[in-house]
């Protein structure tokens, strides 16, 4: 039986891996910015576009850069909740389920991005949004409830095993 990580230490390591996430994506952008303004991407003829595509992926990757460090403030402006054992998951839990009686998950709502994993106190975390599929499956419910969720064409049974 997989553990629950302490939810303060699940919050720090989703901070320090978006962190990171940031900081490589501001470089590439400053990086592609670079590129697009470098001497040898100097158009050399009206259907010369390496200046420009080099230009959107700057402005592709700074507008991500801008969307992660929202999502880093936010994430750093919000407690950490505590659920009740028969609270209702929502945003901010921290979650154990059972699929099929064989396989255990840690799964962490989050209200914005998602899609992250994390390996917190020897747990592996998935960082799920409540629109996800299992979010949306898992939203409402509480500890001990138990439902059906079809993921890649098989349907399967998941126990909530544990919410904080």
């Amino acid at each position: 039986m997989t553990k629950l990580p302490d939810k303060s230490a699940v919050k720090e390591a989703l901070r320090a891996a978006l962190a990171s996430t940031l900081a490589m994506l501001a470089n590439a952008a400053k990086d592609a910015a670079e590129g697009a303004t470098h001497e040898e991407n100097r158009s050399e003829g009206d259907k010369d576009m390496r200046a420009t595509e080099q230009s959107y992926i700057a402005r592709g990757q700074a507008m991500r850069a801008e969307e992660l460090a929202e999502e880093l403030s936010r994430l750093e402006s919000t407690p950490v909740r505590v659920f009740r054992e028969d609270e209702p998951i929502a945003a901010g839990a921290l979650v154990r389920v059972s699929i099929d009686g064989e396989d255990e998950r840690v799964l962490y709502v989050v209200p914005w991005g998602g899609g992250t994993e994390l390996d917190v106190d020897g747990a592996r975390v998935t960082v799920i949004t409540p629109v996800s599929p299992v979010g949306r499956a898992l939203c409402g419910r509480s500890a001990g409830d138990d439902f059906e969720l079809t993921q890649r064409g098989a349907v399967r049974e998941w126990v909530i095993e544990d919410v904080r």
